[in-house]
């Protein structure tokens, strides 16, 4: 799958992934495991003994101070002097059960049209084009949006029905329930019924509020604060001494992850960090998986006015991160960018799934490779979580990643 060249049967240097999950009920260091497990299952694959070590290190993530509890994955050889550290951002908590199913339709709806504009657009023809050409033409699911839009039209129609028919079959339950389902029946209703796609969903619309009087803005805030100091404090572990940090995002997490380098970008072109730059050179790699950045970026179109063309350009800068030029829209006026081009050389490699209504093939942004893996799921959640398990996924991610120099880190469009 990959297109670089194995140059050592073993790990090289100390690397570190720092893992951002994605939408859904998670737990904390859920995906430490999810990803720290499947790396053990590669390396036995590959007939290398290796072993497990907890660590913790004290961290600064915004205003508080944060225990890193991180596995780091080792050669059983002494011989051997590699690590891998897996890290984790989790921010699940802020988002959790904070929105309704009707304003999850009104984002897709959005994001649907945005879609829609972008591909109508003449110079990206050729993208729509090659787009559909990698995917069956009988496909019950050819376009994943579209298909995610009607299911959610579907559900919002008949949710409220089912939703009061539950309730009235749970409350002479109320005095027996427990455990989880020690709750009023009018909630449990709520969380019985709603599928994880919404929720899915629902996590990304709270994430991409434009409103800044919106207590979604002040969420999506917080998590890039803490997700950008988590990094910084990781990059900059004198004892752990990383030669590579590595983001890898899942889901919504890919997003913040993307979001976190652009906002480090941006704060590297502020004339009081000039002399800052050194903490970049440790970023080798961008992994995104599962991930909704087209989508989001087609909502966020939508919500900029054309005639405001003067705020639709600033806001065009401090996104600018690995955005196609022809993407942003140009109104002759305010072309110079003053967000330089930092992370130049890192390597953005981007999984999807055909079944997989959330992910696709990436086509805003440039500068990246895009791979479709194509391990057995149905369409739907079983898709979007199949990455974690996915033998090949890690195969890709350790030729690109684990056997080279930093030097041979950069990529292109696959």
């Amino acid at each position: 799958m990959s297109d670089k060249p194995i140059i050592s049967e073993t790990p090289q240097g100390r690397t570190a992934f720092i893992i951002i999950h994605g939408v859904g009920e998670q737990k904390p260091l859920e995906t430490v495991d999810y990803f720290g497990r499947n790396w053990i299952k590669y390396f036995e694959r590959k007939n290398i003994n290796v072993q497990l070590e907890h660590i913790i290190a004290q961290r600064e993530i915004s205003r508080f101070a944060h225990t890193d509890s991180f596995l780091r994955i080792s050669s059983s050889d002494a011989t051997q002097d590699w690590i891998i550290d897996v890290h984790e951002y989790y921010w699940a908590y802020q988002t959790q059960n904070k929105i309704t199913v009707p304003e999850v339709l009104r984002w897709t709806e959005k994001t649907l049209k945005g879609t829609i504009k972008f591909y109508s657009q003449t110079q990206n023809k050729e993208l729509l084009k090659a787009l559909m050409q990698a995917q069956t033409p009988r496909k019950m699911f050819k376009y994943r949006l579209r298909s995610l839009n009607l299911f959610l039209r579907l559900f919002n129609l008949v949710y409220p029905l089912l939703r009061f028919g539950l309730w009235l079959i749970l409350l002479p339950f109320g005095p027996f329930l427990s455990g989880r389902f020690l709750q009023s029946a009018w909630n449990l209703s709520k969380e019985l019924l709603t599928p994880p796609l919404v929720n899915y969903v629902g996590d990304m619309a709270i994430y991409t509020t434009t409103d800044v009087t919106s207590p979604y803005q002040q969420i999506r805030q917080q998590i890039l604060t803490e997700s950008l100091t988590l990094l910084k404090s990781i990059i900059q572990d004198t004892q752990a001494d990383y030669d590579q940090v590595i983001l890898a995002g899942h889901s919504l997490g890919s997003c913040i992850a993307y979001d976190t380098l652009n906002l480090l970008s941006l704060e590297l072109s502020l004339p009081s960090t000039q002399n800052q730059h050194l903490i970049i050179d440790k970023i080798t790699g961008l992994i995104t998986f599962g991930s909704p950045l087209d989508k989001i970026a087609f909502f966020l179109g939508e919500t900029r006015r054309k005639e405001q063309y003067i705020r639709s350009a600033i806001l065009e800068h401090l996104t600018s991160f690995r955005v196609r030029t022809q993407a942003t829209s140009s109104t002759g006026y305010l072309t110079k960018n003053p967000i330089q081009r930092h992370l130049e050389e890192l390597c953005w490699v981007n999984y999807y799934h055909q079944n997989d209504p959330i992910s696709g093939h990436l086509d805003y942004y440039q500068n990246l490779n895009n791979v479709s893996l194509q391990y057995k799921a149905s369409w739907g959640n079983q898709a979007h979580q199949g990455y974690w398990t996915d033998a090949n996924f890690y195969e890709d991610i350790a030729q690109r990643f684990l056997y080279i120099s930093g030097e041979e880190g950069t990529s292109v469009d696959a």
